[in-house]
Protein backbone atom coordinates (compact mmCIF):
# COMPACT_ATOMS: atom_id res chain seq x y z
CA UNK A 1 0.00 0.00 0.00
CA UNK A 2 1.19 3.71 -0.59
CA UNK A 3 0.16 6.27 1.28
CA UNK A 4 0.80 9.87 0.87
CA UNK A 5 1.01 12.28 3.70
CA UNK A 6 0.41 16.40 2.45
CA UNK A 7 0.49 19.46 3.59
CA UNK A 8 3.42 18.76 5.82
CA UNK A 9 5.44 21.74 7.11
CA UNK A 10 8.64 22.18 8.93
CA UNK A 11 10.74 20.69 11.62
CA UNK A 12 11.40 23.84 13.07
CA UNK A 13 7.98 24.12 14.41
CA UNK A 14 7.89 21.92 16.76
CA UNK A 15 4.01 21.75 17.23
CA UNK A 16 3.84 20.68 13.53
CA UNK A 17 6.40 18.35 13.47
CA UNK A 18 5.07 16.69 16.55
CA UNK A 19 2.02 15.84 14.31
CA UNK A 20 4.03 14.75 11.14
CA UNK A 21 5.52 12.21 13.71
CA UNK A 22 2.14 11.34 15.13
CA UNK A 23 0.64 11.12 11.39
CA UNK A 24 3.15 8.87 10.40
CA UNK A 25 3.27 6.60 13.62
CA UNK A 26 -0.60 6.54 13.13
CA UNK A 27 -0.65 5.89 9.15
CA UNK A 28 2.12 2.78 10.16
CA UNK A 29 -0.29 1.27 12.93
CA UNK A 30 -2.79 1.20 10.68
CA UNK A 31 -1.27 -0.52 7.45
CA UNK A 32 2.03 -1.91 8.93
CA UNK A 33 3.06 -2.81 5.31
CA UNK A 34 2.67 0.39 3.70
CA UNK A 35 5.39 2.68 1.60
CA UNK A 36 4.90 6.02 3.22
CA UNK A 37 5.98 9.88 1.35
CA UNK A 38 5.41 13.40 2.94
CA UNK A 39 4.74 15.94 0.75
CA UNK A 40 5.69 19.18 2.57
CA UNK A 41 7.26 22.53 2.80
CA UNK A 42 10.60 20.95 3.47
CA UNK A 43 13.29 21.13 1.10
CA UNK A 44 14.22 17.14 0.04
CA UNK A 45 18.18 18.32 -0.64
CA UNK A 46 18.13 19.67 2.56
CA UNK A 47 15.99 16.85 3.95
CA UNK A 48 15.22 13.83 2.40
CA UNK A 49 13.28 12.51 4.91
CA UNK A 50 10.97 12.49 8.08
CA UNK A 51 10.90 9.66 10.60
CA UNK A 52 11.66 6.84 7.71
CA UNK A 53 9.50 8.78 5.66
CA UNK A 54 11.04 9.93 2.22
CA UNK A 55 10.25 13.82 1.77
CA UNK A 56 9.36 15.09 -2.24
CA UNK A 57 8.43 18.43 -1.44
CA UNK A 58 5.09 20.00 -3.22
CA UNK A 59 4.08 22.15 -5.26
CA UNK A 60 2.93 24.17 -2.48
CA UNK A 61 6.47 24.40 -1.05
CA UNK A 62 7.94 24.91 -4.74
CA UNK A 63 5.44 28.28 -5.07
CA UNK A 64 6.39 29.57 -2.41
CA UNK A 65 9.69 28.41 -1.61
CA UNK A 66 11.94 31.94 0.20
CA UNK A 67 15.32 30.78 -0.40
CA UNK A 68 15.14 31.82 -4.71
CA UNK A 69 15.36 35.36 -5.48
CA UNK A 70 12.57 37.54 -6.03
CA UNK A 71 12.08 37.19 -9.59
CA UNK A 72 12.51 33.58 -10.12
CA UNK A 73 9.52 33.38 -7.33
CA UNK A 74 6.93 35.56 -8.57
CA UNK A 75 8.23 33.29 -11.97
CA UNK A 76 7.39 29.99 -9.83
CA UNK A 77 3.89 31.32 -8.98
CA UNK A 78 3.05 31.99 -12.49
CA UNK A 79 4.05 28.36 -13.16
CA UNK A 80 2.10 27.24 -10.00
CA UNK A 81 -1.29 28.70 -11.37
CA UNK A 82 -0.74 27.55 -15.16
CA UNK A 83 0.10 24.03 -13.66
CA UNK A 84 -3.07 23.85 -11.51
CA UNK A 85 -5.62 23.46 -14.81
CA UNK A 86 -2.77 21.20 -16.19
CA UNK A 87 -2.52 18.52 -13.41
CA UNK A 88 -6.34 18.76 -13.18
CA UNK A 89 -7.40 18.46 -16.74
CA UNK A 90 -8.59 15.35 -18.16
CA UNK A 91 -5.84 12.32 -18.11
CA UNK A 92 -4.98 12.32 -21.78
CA UNK A 93 -4.23 15.82 -21.86
CA UNK A 94 -2.39 15.69 -18.29
CA UNK A 95 -0.27 12.77 -19.56
CA UNK A 96 0.45 14.94 -22.46
CA UNK A 97 1.45 18.13 -20.88
CA UNK A 98 3.19 16.79 -18.07
CA UNK A 99 6.54 17.19 -19.20
CA UNK A 100 5.88 20.64 -18.99
CA UNK A 101 5.79 20.97 -15.54
CA UNK A 102 9.11 21.56 -12.58
CA UNK A 103 10.39 18.18 -11.62
CA UNK A 104 9.14 19.10 -8.05
CA UNK A 105 5.51 19.84 -9.21
CA UNK A 106 5.74 16.61 -11.21
CA UNK A 107 6.87 14.40 -8.00
CA UNK A 108 3.84 15.73 -5.84
CA UNK A 109 1.37 15.30 -8.76
CA UNK A 110 2.81 11.64 -9.76
CA UNK A 111 3.20 10.54 -5.85
CA UNK A 112 -0.98 11.38 -5.61
CA UNK A 113 -2.04 9.78 -8.80
CA UNK A 114 0.09 6.55 -7.64
CA UNK A 115 -0.95 6.36 -3.97
CA UNK A 116 -3.96 4.22 -2.34
CA UNK A 117 -4.33 7.02 -0.02
CA UNK A 118 -3.84 10.75 0.87
CA UNK A 119 -3.82 12.24 4.51
CA UNK A 120 -3.24 15.69 4.51
CA UNK A 121 -1.91 15.85 7.98
CA UNK A 122 -3.41 18.30 11.15
CA UNK A 123 -2.77 21.17 12.01
CA UNK A 124 -4.42 24.78 11.66
CA UNK A 125 -3.45 25.42 8.12
CA UNK A 126 -6.83 25.02 6.28
CA UNK A 127 -8.00 28.70 6.41
CA UNK A 128 -7.71 31.60 4.19
CA UNK A 129 -7.37 35.37 4.71
CA UNK A 130 -9.01 38.38 3.19
CA UNK A 131 -6.94 38.89 -0.04
CA UNK A 132 -4.74 37.02 -2.64
CA UNK A 133 -2.64 35.44 0.14
CA UNK A 134 -5.66 33.69 1.53
CA UNK A 135 -6.65 32.50 -1.86
CA UNK A 136 -3.32 31.14 -3.00
CA UNK A 137 -2.96 29.58 0.77
CA UNK A 138 -6.24 27.73 0.64
CA UNK A 139 -5.89 27.12 -3.46
CA UNK A 140 -2.49 25.38 -2.27
CA UNK A 141 -3.93 23.76 0.64
CA UNK A 142 -6.52 21.39 -1.13
CA UNK A 143 -4.70 21.05 -4.63
CA UNK A 144 -2.70 17.63 -4.05
CA UNK A 145 -6.61 16.93 -2.54
CA UNK A 146 -8.21 17.71 -5.53
CA UNK A 147 -6.50 15.84 -7.98
CA UNK A 148 -6.28 12.53 -5.84
CA UNK A 149 -10.27 12.83 -5.84
CA UNK A 150 -10.14 13.13 -9.39
CA UNK A 151 -7.78 10.14 -9.62
CA UNK A 152 -10.37 8.03 -6.76
CA UNK A 153 -7.45 7.79 -4.38
CA UNK A 154 -9.36 8.15 -0.94
CA UNK A 155 -8.41 11.36 1.04
CA UNK A 156 -8.34 11.53 5.04
CA UNK A 157 -7.98 15.02 7.13
CA UNK A 158 -6.47 14.18 9.81
CA UNK A 159 -7.24 15.71 13.11
CA UNK A 160 -7.38 19.71 11.99
CA UNK A 161 -8.57 23.07 12.20
CA UNK A 162 -10.80 24.56 9.25
CA UNK A 163 -11.17 27.98 8.73
CA UNK A 164 -11.88 31.02 8.62
CA UNK A 165 -13.16 31.80 5.10
CA UNK A 166 -14.09 35.16 4.45
CA UNK A 167 -14.88 34.51 0.98
CA UNK A 168 -17.80 32.96 -0.94
CA UNK A 169 -15.64 31.27 -3.03
CA UNK A 170 -13.64 30.07 -0.25
CA UNK A 171 -16.27 28.13 1.73
CA UNK A 172 -17.03 26.67 -1.96
CA UNK A 173 -13.97 25.42 -2.50
CA UNK A 174 -13.54 23.98 1.27
CA UNK A 175 -17.20 22.71 1.33
CA UNK A 176 -15.81 20.60 -2.01
CA UNK A 177 -13.15 19.22 -0.89
CA UNK A 178 -14.44 18.04 2.73
CA UNK A 179 -17.51 17.07 1.29
CA UNK A 180 -15.84 13.96 -1.37
CA UNK A 181 -13.09 13.12 1.39
CA UNK A 182 -13.06 9.63 3.00
CA UNK A 183 -13.22 11.46 6.26
CA UNK A 184 -12.71 14.86 7.77
CA UNK A 185 -11.34 15.28 11.14
CA UNK A 186 -12.55 18.90 13.31
CA UNK A 187 -10.33 18.78 16.34
CA UNK A 188 -12.51 21.65 17.60
CA UNK A 189 -16.32 22.42 17.78
CA UNK A 190 -15.98 25.90 16.37
CA UNK A 191 -14.23 24.26 13.12
CA UNK A 192 -17.60 21.81 12.95
CA UNK A 193 -19.59 24.95 12.98
CA UNK A 194 -17.55 26.75 10.56
CA UNK A 195 -17.73 23.92 7.86
CA UNK A 196 -21.56 23.78 8.16
CA UNK A 197 -21.80 27.34 7.27
CA UNK A 198 -19.63 26.62 4.61
CA UNK A 199 -22.68 23.70 3.84
CA UNK A 200 -21.19 20.97 5.29
CA UNK A 201 -23.01 19.08 7.91
CA UNK A 202 -22.66 15.53 9.04
CA UNK A 203 -20.30 12.84 7.32
CA UNK A 204 -17.67 12.85 6.33
CA UNK A 205 -17.29 15.44 9.03
CA UNK A 206 -16.31 14.05 12.44
CA UNK A 207 -14.85 15.48 15.91
CA UNK A 208 -11.87 14.43 16.86
CA UNK A 209 -9.01 15.18 18.85
CA UNK A 210 -5.43 17.44 18.00
CA UNK A 211 -3.17 14.27 17.61
CA UNK A 212 -0.09 16.48 19.79
CA UNK A 213 -2.09 14.83 22.13
CA UNK A 214 -0.85 11.83 21.36
CA UNK A 215 2.59 12.84 21.31
CA UNK A 216 5.11 11.17 24.12
CA UNK A 217 8.90 10.61 23.47
CA UNK A 218 10.82 10.21 26.08
CA UNK A 219 12.91 12.69 27.91
CA UNK A 220 16.56 13.10 26.44
CA UNK A 221 17.62 16.25 27.83
CA UNK A 222 18.35 17.32 31.33
CA UNK A 223 17.20 20.84 30.94
CA UNK A 224 17.63 22.44 34.45
CA UNK A 225 21.04 21.69 34.32
CA UNK A 226 21.20 22.87 30.86
CA UNK A 227 19.76 26.01 32.07
CA UNK A 228 21.72 26.40 34.86
CA UNK A 229 18.31 26.15 37.47
CA UNK A 230 18.67 23.97 40.52
CA UNK A 231 15.86 21.37 41.34
CA UNK A 232 14.34 23.70 44.15
CA UNK A 233 13.98 26.72 41.70
CA UNK A 234 10.40 26.68 40.80
CA UNK A 235 10.46 26.93 36.47
CA UNK A 236 7.89 29.13 34.47
CA UNK A 237 7.92 28.55 30.82
CA UNK A 238 6.62 31.16 28.14
CA UNK A 239 6.52 31.13 24.96
CA UNK A 240 5.29 34.25 22.15
CA UNK A 241 5.13 34.47 18.89
CA UNK A 242 4.67 37.19 16.19
CA UNK A 243 0.87 37.91 15.23
CA UNK A 244 -0.48 41.64 15.86
CA UNK A 245 -0.06 44.84 13.91
CA UNK A 246 2.86 47.05 14.76
CA UNK A 247 1.34 49.24 18.02
CA UNK A 248 -0.71 46.38 19.38
CA UNK A 249 2.49 43.59 19.24
CA UNK A 250 4.69 45.98 21.21
CA UNK A 251 1.89 46.03 23.48
CA UNK A 252 1.57 42.54 23.83
CA UNK A 253 4.99 41.57 24.31
CA UNK A 254 5.86 44.39 26.68
CA UNK A 255 3.00 42.93 28.81
CA UNK A 256 4.66 39.87 28.61
CA UNK A 257 7.47 41.36 29.90
CA UNK A 258 6.07 42.80 33.20
CA UNK A 259 4.34 39.61 33.89
CA UNK A 260 8.02 37.81 33.80
CA UNK A 261 9.32 40.46 36.20
CA UNK A 262 6.44 40.02 38.47
CA UNK A 263 6.62 35.99 38.29
CA UNK A 264 10.75 36.61 38.84
CA UNK A 265 9.64 38.67 42.09
CA UNK A 266 8.14 35.34 43.55
CA UNK A 267 11.60 33.75 43.53
CA UNK A 268 10.54 31.79 40.19
CA UNK A 269 12.82 32.08 37.19
CA UNK A 270 11.42 32.23 33.48
CA UNK A 271 12.74 31.00 30.27
CA UNK A 272 11.41 32.07 27.36
CA UNK A 273 10.98 28.85 25.41
CA UNK A 274 10.92 29.48 21.20
CA UNK A 275 7.91 26.91 19.77
CA UNK A 276 8.87 27.95 16.08
CA UNK A 277 12.60 28.69 14.76
CA UNK A 278 12.26 28.44 11.06
CA UNK A 279 13.54 31.58 8.52
CA UNK A 280 9.65 31.11 6.41
CA UNK A 281 8.07 33.80 6.25
CA UNK A 282 10.21 35.22 9.10
CA UNK A 283 8.01 33.25 11.82
CA UNK A 284 11.36 32.99 14.50
CA UNK A 285 9.72 33.08 17.77
CA UNK A 286 13.38 33.95 19.17
CA UNK A 287 13.48 37.14 17.17
CA UNK A 288 10.20 37.94 19.17
CA UNK A 289 11.68 36.80 22.63
CA UNK A 290 14.64 38.95 22.35
CA UNK A 291 12.67 42.02 22.44
CA UNK A 292 10.76 41.06 25.15
CA UNK A 293 13.97 40.39 27.08
CA UNK A 294 14.83 43.51 26.28
CA UNK A 295 11.91 44.88 27.90
CA UNK A 296 12.48 42.49 31.34
CA UNK A 297 14.22 44.37 34.27
CA UNK A 298 16.51 41.60 34.25
CA UNK A 299 16.36 39.36 31.00
CA UNK A 300 14.97 36.13 31.64
CA UNK A 301 16.53 32.86 30.79
CA UNK A 302 16.19 32.23 26.93
CA UNK A 303 16.70 29.11 24.56
CA UNK A 304 18.10 30.94 21.31
CA UNK A 305 19.26 27.47 19.61
CA UNK A 306 17.29 25.60 17.50
CA UNK A 307 16.31 22.44 19.10
CA UNK A 308 15.11 19.60 18.16
CA UNK A 309 10.75 18.86 18.83
CA UNK A 310 11.05 15.95 21.06
CA UNK A 311 14.11 17.49 23.18
CA UNK A 312 12.04 20.34 23.52
CA UNK A 313 9.10 18.58 24.74
CA UNK A 314 11.01 17.69 27.72
CA UNK A 315 11.24 20.75 28.35
CA UNK A 316 7.46 21.96 29.42
CA UNK A 317 7.56 18.83 31.60
CA UNK A 318 10.45 21.05 33.98
CA UNK A 319 8.24 23.88 34.52
CA UNK A 320 5.57 24.58 37.33
CA UNK A 321 3.61 26.02 34.90
CA UNK A 322 3.45 27.62 31.50
CA UNK A 323 2.22 31.09 29.68
CA UNK A 324 1.67 29.79 25.88
CA UNK A 325 0.75 31.99 22.95
CA UNK A 326 1.91 28.98 20.61
CA UNK A 327 -0.74 26.04 21.34
CA UNK A 328 1.37 23.26 20.84
CA UNK A 329 4.01 24.53 23.89
CA UNK A 330 0.43 24.24 25.91
CA UNK A 331 -0.33 21.12 24.50
CA UNK A 332 3.18 20.03 25.52
CA UNK A 333 2.85 20.79 28.62
CA UNK A 334 -0.48 19.73 29.52
CA UNK A 335 0.29 16.05 28.29
CA UNK A 336 3.06 16.72 30.73
CA UNK A 337 0.99 17.38 33.50
CA UNK A 338 1.90 21.05 33.57
CA UNK A 339 -0.80 23.76 34.28
CA UNK A 340 -1.00 26.59 31.49
CA UNK A 341 -2.53 29.91 30.71
CA UNK A 342 -3.47 30.06 27.32
CA UNK A 343 -3.27 32.98 25.02
CA UNK A 344 -5.55 32.90 21.94
CA UNK A 345 -4.67 34.13 18.25
CA UNK A 346 -7.15 31.30 17.24
CA UNK A 347 -10.13 29.38 17.86
CA UNK A 348 -8.19 26.05 17.88
CA UNK A 349 -6.89 27.56 21.36
CA UNK A 350 -10.06 28.26 23.00
CA UNK A 351 -12.34 25.49 21.56
CA UNK A 352 -9.31 23.20 22.76
CA UNK A 353 -9.27 24.21 26.45
CA UNK A 354 -12.96 24.10 26.51
CA UNK A 355 -12.59 20.68 25.93
CA UNK A 356 -10.64 20.09 28.93
CA UNK A 357 -12.87 22.22 31.10
CA UNK A 358 -10.09 25.03 30.92
CA UNK A 359 -11.52 27.81 29.28
CA UNK A 360 -11.33 30.12 32.37
CA UNK A 361 -7.56 29.95 31.57
CA UNK A 362 -7.85 31.49 27.97
CA UNK A 363 -6.91 34.84 27.28
CA UNK A 364 -7.26 36.26 23.59
CA UNK A 365 -3.96 38.11 22.01
CA UNK A 366 -5.38 41.40 21.85
CA UNK A 367 -6.22 41.47 25.70
CA UNK A 368 -3.22 40.60 26.60
CA UNK A 369 -1.97 43.31 29.50
CA UNK A 370 0.15 43.06 32.93
CA UNK A 371 -2.70 43.22 34.61
CA UNK A 372 -4.57 40.68 32.69
CA UNK A 373 -1.83 38.25 32.31
CA UNK A 374 -1.09 38.97 36.35
CA UNK A 375 -4.42 38.40 37.33
CA UNK A 376 -4.54 35.05 35.83
CA UNK A 377 -0.95 34.16 37.15
CA UNK A 378 -2.26 35.58 40.68
CA UNK A 379 -5.29 32.90 40.38
CA UNK A 380 -3.58 30.30 39.06
CA UNK A 381 -1.06 30.10 42.02
CA UNK A 382 -4.07 29.74 44.65
CA UNK A 383 -5.80 27.04 42.34
CA UNK A 384 -3.41 25.13 40.97
CA UNK A 385 -4.77 21.81 42.72
CA UNK A 386 -8.45 22.25 41.13
CA UNK A 387 -6.47 22.87 37.86
CA UNK A 388 -4.38 19.75 38.18
CA UNK A 389 -7.76 17.72 39.23
CA UNK A 390 -9.60 18.98 36.21
CA UNK A 391 -6.33 17.69 34.07
CA UNK A 392 -6.29 14.52 36.10
CA UNK A 393 -10.06 14.34 35.05
CA UNK A 394 -10.36 15.24 31.23
CA UNK A 395 -6.81 14.35 30.08
CA UNK A 396 -6.92 10.86 29.75
CA UNK A 397 -9.65 10.50 27.81
CA UNK A 398 -8.22 13.04 25.89
CA UNK A 399 -5.01 11.43 25.17
CA UNK A 400 -6.76 8.07 24.41
CA UNK A 401 -8.82 10.25 21.43
CA UNK A 402 -6.17 11.19 19.81
CA UNK A 403 -4.92 7.52 19.39
CA UNK A 404 -7.98 6.49 17.48
CA UNK A 405 -6.36 7.67 13.98
CA UNK A 406 -5.32 3.98 12.84
CA UNK A 407 -9.01 2.76 13.70
CA UNK A 408 -10.65 5.47 11.88
CA UNK A 409 -8.20 5.24 8.92
CA UNK A 410 -8.82 1.68 8.40
CA UNK A 411 -12.54 1.95 8.80
CA UNK A 412 -12.66 5.10 6.41
CA UNK A 413 -10.67 3.90 3.38
CA UNK A 414 -12.76 -0.02 3.68
CA UNK A 415 -16.03 2.46 3.31
CA UNK A 416 -14.45 4.33 0.16
CA UNK A 417 -13.11 1.37 -1.40
CA UNK A 418 -16.15 -0.35 -1.16
CA UNK A 419 -18.38 2.17 -2.33
CA UNK A 420 -15.71 2.31 -5.66
CA UNK A 421 -16.05 -1.37 -5.89
CA UNK A 422 -19.90 -1.05 -5.99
Amino acid sequence: MKVLVVNAYVRENAGDAALLAVCLRQVRAAFPAARITVAGMEDRAVHPAFDGAANIGSIRRYVADAGVGTARRVLRKAVGFLAAPLLLAPRPLARLLRPLLPAEVRREADAVAGADLVVSMGGGYFNARPGLDGYQNVFYVVLPLLLAQRRGVPVVLAPQSFGPFPAPAQRRLAAHVVRRSALALAREDVSVEILARCGVRGAPVRRAVDSGFAFAPPPRLDWRARLGVGPEVPLVGVTARQWLTADQQNAYERALAATIDAVRATGAQVVLIPQVTTDYLGDDDRIVERRIAAHCATPPLRVDEQVDFRELKGLYAECAYVLGTRFHSVIFALTSGVPCIAIEYEHKTRGIMRDLGLESWVLPIADASAESLGALVDRLRTERAQYLRVLAERLPDYVARAEELPQLLRAATGRQRAGVAG
